[in-house]
């Protein structure tokens, strides 16, 4: 739904536009100027409570441009902007993170130092101590405590008796602290190992209503004393506890750099919750297989190396005999022709074998020069004597 626009100043100047650069919400721009939290200010516009340019405006999410817009609240300007501030506080147990308690209980406003309105990041309930900031930077405040940018805080839970590594391993892994509700993936460690005094240190990315406490009692450990020891990079130090100190400019652009890119949501589902590392979807058949056979149709299917095709007899088998026409034909060595040179060893070479009727020419005494040597006996070694300078053709 489009924001809504609010009436011009003054005769003839055009309305302001939601997207114009300087244009901000109604309630954030009260917000910023101390009138109260962004939930209060949105009570107020929707009472009718704040004018626009003498306009009543009941929308909260009406789009003004600050100082070019006159906002007044039950008939009296807003103040002005005032400067940023952040502060750090050691908040201490029995105290409550609001600035109002209806109850009459203490709250944190007793420890912030005077000037403008500055509101807490974040809750930490009445029985648990440690680092709180306090500042008047809507932005800074909204990354900080939103769980998108998972934000890291720290902390330390005393224990009432000494967990065994089934119990730190569930902490670990993500614990269903409430009916489909279950913590991330978190850092835990053992802080101090004595009987008497077990501690761990839990580091959160996410800060649900009393989390740790339900975190530990799901797996049935009970929470003694809880404190929160940091929060992104900030570190309590040596911060006495119910004081607090305006934060450095450093400390400022690290906390900027903490909370500024959003982190990789995790599942939300009660199924996948709390699984760091899922097996990739896969289809039916294949599903749990992370490597599968390709796919194959007919004879074959499933099988990862198959044979090469062939067509006609001998198909599915990698080494088939050289392709050959009329007698011997699928033979992978066939006789050579007649009248051709004899290999070695041949039957007829031998003279295991008769030379075929009519073929060849008779033995003669007298050898060739080069012949080789006659054997033993006068028979000749290797290759016979003959006559003429044809070649046997046997």
């Amino acid at each position: 739904m489009t924001p809504a626009r609010v009436p011009a100043m003054h005769a003839g100047a055009p309305p302001i536009a939601p997207d114009h650069p300087m244009a901000i919400r109604l309630n954030k721009l009260l917000a910023t100027r101390g009138i109260g939290s962004r939930r209060a200010c949105d009570a107020l516009i929707e009472a009718g409570s704040v004018r626009v340019n003498g306009t009543v405006i009941r929308e909260p999410g009406t789009q003004v441009e600050p100082g070019r817009d006159r906002v007044q609240v039950h008939g009296r300007p807003i103040p002005g902007p005032s400067a940023l501030r952040y502060v750090m506080i050691h908040k201490p147990v029995g105290m409550i993170t609001t600035l109002d308690d209806p109850e009459g209980r203490p709250t944190i406003k007793r420890l912030l130092p005077p000037g403008p309105r500055l509101f807490p990041v974040g809750r930490l309930d009445a029985e648990t101590s440690g680092l709180l900031i306090a500042t008047n930077d809507g932005d800074l405040a909204h990354h900080l405590m939103h769980p998108r940018y998972g934000v890291a805080k720290v902390y330390r839970a005393r224990l009432d008796r000494v967990a065994d590594g089934e119990q730190l391993r569930r902490l670990r892994s993500g614990v269903e602290f409430e009916p489909g509700v279950v913590s991330g993936p978190c850092d835990v460690r053992v802080h101090s190992a004595r009987p008497q005094r077990f501690e761990i240190e839990i580091t959160l990315n996410e800060g649900r209503y009393r989390q740790v406490r339900r975190m530990c009692e799901a797996v049935a450990l009970t929470v003694r004393s809880l404190h929160r020891a940091a929060y992104g990079p900030l570190r309590l130090g040596t911060l006495p506890r119910g004081a607090a100190r305006d934060l450095t400019a450093v400390e400022v652009r690290r906390l900027r750099a903490a909370s500024a890119r959003p982190v990789a949501p995790r599942p939300a589902s009660p199924k996948g919750a709390g699984v760091r590392f899922r097996p990739r979807p896969a289809s039916p058949k294949g599903a749990g297989v992370r490597f599968r056979p390709r796919p194959a149709s007919g004879a074959g299917a499933g099988v990862r190396f198959r044979p090469r095709p062939a067509p006609g007899a001998g198909a599915g088998v990698r080494f088939r005999p050289r392709p050959a026409s009329g007698a011997g034909a699928g033979v992978r060595f066939r006789p050579r022709p007649a009248g051709s040179r004899p290999r070695s060893g041949s039957p007829r070479r031998s003279g295991a074998m008769p030379p075929a009727a009519g073929r060849g020419r008779p033995r003669t005494g007298t050898a060739r020069p080069g012949a080789r040597r006659a054997g033993p006996g006068g028979a000749p070694r290797g290759r016979s004597n003959r006559q003429g300078r044809g070649r046997p053709k046997y």
